[in-house]
Order: structure tokens, then sequence, then C-alpha cells
């Protein structure tokens, strides 16, 4: 018996809906390899829950933000304060200053340490994330647990991500975002990778067209996420560029700030491409970008005559497009500092990781060819891999040998923070140095000092010391010259702290409580 029409276009029209609501099932091939135990396995949430833990431990030994970090807490405290200014400053970055704010509601002591703590774990997570990632590719096994541990290392490892990370920078960050989001594609819900591609897009603006891309694929393959799709459009602008109206009167500052880089930058370069391409060659060390060849080289082979290894071309495809579009933005005036280029870093560390691996995979058959026994194969790829590890200890050795010096730099950039704030309490408080007049120090140091002191990043100067004011004298590097250099010789030495002097000409009138070298000591009209 046939039921009515009537009765039965409800239930399509329920059905109709789930159909679209529902998230999107890997097809045969494209799901996960054999897990078994480890990161692979392990919830999302339990890896990120240890990567805050181990961040947090890290916090034990000294820890500073640097330049760019500075500006985001100094900034997250000011928007609590409904008193933003950003001019002079740092590009925007809108999602370090969704954390910034509340944490500034803890107080000045904690709230540096709460972004420290949120950038180290994101860096933590980059690493879990590459080792997922090429674990997956591989199939799973030990051989996937192979490529993972050396994915994980060579980004670990890659020039000054150790460092960067530490000091609060968000490009590693960026790269757990842009790997979970990748992993989740995969995973089939594509609705998390859009989510994690927006966290994305609020850390740089090159990852816009990536996501453009993928919300106009999203909008044919999975209509249910057009809505989704159309507030995350309109947020990302507005989260970049409403902030900077309000604090700098141009929605675009941020922009002209990036288009004018420091010296040393490769936009100065004949070739700033070219340039890019040199610095890039020094990321990792000889063996991965071996292991990035022969990554590559196989899932091009592979893809060309069974169409197979189509997600890693895709990941190669990926870090080779980043790289096109920071070289062009390069080429166009903007920095195209190192650090921008993570997400090729992270694409190039799983290749290199999916390269010794199959390296590995090769040699074991070969062994298991000749031996005739799945243990005789297994035996010969672990000789391989000590023959390996002997062969390239050189390069790992010059890796651990660059430990120290990565560490003497931090501390350095810790210790900063430490004297300074000494420094500050020395002198008699924030108060009295700001009855001074002006507020001078080194250019690297301004957000911190702006940060210690309760001003705006923008009344600091550092080219010119006119006085009345104040000066805060430092090396931005442990061998470095002393930064800022007084342009007028009233300035005398009042206090010296650590690694900080205090350089000050009172205000001839009206300056009470400005710290003077001695009632001889020269002043200047206010």
């Amino acid at each position: 018996m046939r039921a009515p029409a009537a009765h039965l276009r409800p239930l399509r029209k329920r059905e109709s809906y789930l159909s679209r609501a529902r998230p999107t099932t890997p097809p045969p091939g494209e799901a996960d390899g054999p897990a078994g135990p480890g990161l692979s396995s392990a919830p999302m949430w339990l890896l990120i829950l240890g990567c805050l833990v181990v961040a947090a431990a890290t916090l034990v030994f000294p820890a500073t933000p640097t330049y760019d970090p500075w500006a985001w807490i100094l900034w997250g405290r000011e928007i609590a304060h409904f008193d933003l200014v950003t001019e002079g400053g740092p590009s925007w970055k809108p999602l370090p200053i969704l954390f910034t704010v509340p944490f500034s509601l803890l107080g000045d002591d904690l709230a540096p340490y709460l972004w420290l703590w949120i950038a180290r774990a994101g860096g933590l997570l980059a690493c879990v994330m590459a080792y997922r990632v090429a674990r997956r590719l591989i199939g799973g096994g030990w051989y996937g647990a192979l490529a993972g541990v050396f994915a994980a290392l060579a980004l670990f490892s890659s020039f000054k991500y150790v460092r960067d990370a530490a000091l609060g920078n968000s490009e590693a960050l960026l790269a757990a975002l842009v790997l979970w989001a990748f992993e989740r594609h995969l995973d089939g819900r594509r609705d998390h990778a859009l989510y994690l591609a927006f966290g994305g897009a609020l850390l740089r603006p090159e990852v816009w067209p990536f996501l453009g891309l993928y919300g106009l694929w999203l909008w044919v393959a999975e209509p249910w996420l057009r809505a989704r799709l159309v507030v995350l459009g309109a947020l990302v602008p507005a989260l970049w560029f409403l902030p900077e109206w309000w604090g700098a009167g141009d929605p675009f500052r941020a922009g002209a700030r990036a288009n004018q880089p420091n010296q040393g930058s490769a936009a100065f370069a004949d070739s700033p491409a070219l340039e890019l391409i040199s610095r890039f060659r020094k990321v990792v060390i000889a063996p991965v970008k071996a292991g990035i060849i022969i990554g590559f080289l196989y899932a091009a082979v592979m893809w060309v005559r069974r169409r197979r290894e189509g997600r890693t071309l895709a990941v190669a495809i990926g870090g080779f497009a980043w790289f096109a579009l920071v070289a062009g933005m390069t080429e166009a005036g903007f920095a195209g500092n190192q650090r921008y280029l993570i997400v090729t870093t992270a694409a190039a560390c799983v290749l290199g990781g999916l390269g010794a691996a199959r390296v590995l995979q090769g040699v074991g058959w070969v062994g298991e060819r000749t031996f005739g026994t799945s243990r005789a194969g297994a035996i010969t790829a672990a000789s391989a891999l000590l023959l390996a590890l002997a062969v390239f200890s050189p390069f790992i050795r010059e890796k651990a040998d660059n430990t120290g010096r990565v560490q003497g730099g931090l501390e350095h950039e810790a210790q900063l923070w430490h004297d300074l704030k000494g420094l500050v309490d020395e002198a008699g408080g924030r108060e009295r140095l700001t009855a001074c007049g002006g507020v001078f120090s080194g250019p690297f140091q301004i957000p911190m000092v702006a940060f210690e002191l309760h001003v705006h990043g923008i009344e600091i100067g550092w080219r010119e010391t006119s006085p009345p004011g104040v000066a805060f004298r430092t090396r931005t590097v442990p061998d470095g010259p002393l930064v800022v250099r007084p342009s007028d010789d009233r300035f005398r030495l009042v206090a010296n702290h650590g690694k900080w002097r205090l350089l000050t000409v009172p205000p001839a009138t009206g300056g009470e409580g400005c710290p003077s070298a001695g009632d001889d000591a020269p002043t200047a009209p206010a």
C-alpha cells in the first residue's frame, strides 16, 4: 500500500536536510591506514592538553615575548581599556588579540607569559601534526611512525623555528592550524577544516587566497556550509580592518606597515624572489632536503603511473603555492621574512619525512626479496636507518651545537624584560619616568617599554631624542651596539640596572619627580 504523497513530502525534506548536514565521509582509499598506538590514534584534545602542559613547563626558564608579540599584548590591554592605538606598531593580527585581550585582565605580570604559553604550545602542536600527517600519508605502521618522527624533528630543527615559537611569534601556531585543517579535510570533516583555515586567516593574510579557493569549492561540494562560509568570509576582513580603523584611523595601516620592511629584508635584494629561494635553502639540513626530493618524486611517479599519492602531491603543491605567493609579495615590496614561509617549511618537512620512510621501505623490500622473510626485510631497513644516522651525524651534530647559541639569545631577551622592570622600579616607577617628557628607546624595544610604562607605542621615539625626556638604552642582541643613541648631548646617565642604562634630561619646569643626574644636570624647556 503506497503512502500518500502529502505524507512523504515532509520525510523527503528531512532526509534532504540530514544529507546536507552530515559530514562527508572519505571515499575508499582516502581513509587513514592502520593507526596503531601513538599520536595518530590519540584524541586531539589529549594532544593539545599535552602540548599546553609541556609549554607551561618551559616557562620555568627565563622567557619573554619579542617585538611583534609585545605589541599584541600591549594592544590587548589597550582594547580592554577601550584605548587602542596601533599607529607606529607592527602589523595587526586578529587571532593573537583574541587571546591577549582576556589575558590582560589577569594582570601585567601574567599576560605576557600567557601568550608565550599559547604560542609555544602551538609550536609543539605543529610538530605533532607534522607527525600525524606524515604517518597518515605513508599508511600507518612502523614506516609511518618513522615518517612522522622524521617530519616532526625536521620541523622542530628548522631554521629559527624554536626561537620564533619560544619568543611568542605566531607562525608556528599557523603551521599547526594548517596541518590540522589538512588532516580534518582528509577525515571528511570539511566544516572543521574550514574553521581551522579561518583561524589561520586571522594570523597571516597569505592564507586568504587559499581560504577563498577552499570556500568556493565548499560552496559547491558542501551546500550545507554556505551560511557559515558567508559569516566567516565577512569576519575575516572585519577582524583585520576595523580594529586598525579604530586604532590608527586607517583600516589598511597594517598593509602599509608590512610594505616598509626593515634593513636586511629580501625585499631590498636585486631579485627578491631569488634571494628568498637562496635563504630558504638554509631552512632544513641536507638529509631533509634529500628526503623532500625523494618524497616528491615518489609521489609524482605513483600519480602518473597509478593515480596514487594524490594527497602527498597536494602537500607539495600547497607548499610550493605558498612560497610563490610570498615570493610575489616580496617582489612587490613586502618584507619576505623567513618565518613567513612557515607553511612551505611545514610542507617540506612532511615531504622530507615521507622521503626518508620511502627509502627505508625500499630497502626493506629489497631485504625481504633477497632473504625471503619479512623479518629479514625489517632488519635490513633498521640497519639502513642506523647507517644513515651515522652518515648524517655531522649535520645532526651541527644542529645540536647550535642549541647553545639559540638558548643564549633567548636568555638575553628574557633578561632584557626582567632588567627593564627592575630599572623602572629603581627609578621610582613609571609615573616619575613619564614626568620627564618624551620617552625614547631602541626601535625593537618600543612595545616592551610602552607596556611597562603604560603608554602607547607611538609615544616612544627612537630616531631623535629631543629633550626633555628619558632614554632607555640597551643592546638588541648580546654583542650588538647600544640603542637608542642620544641625539642631544644633554642626556645624563641616572641609573644602570642589568642590561639597561637610563638617561634623562629633566624639564626645566613642571617635571617634578623626573630622575636627575644631580643638581647641576642639564635641563630643557618643557
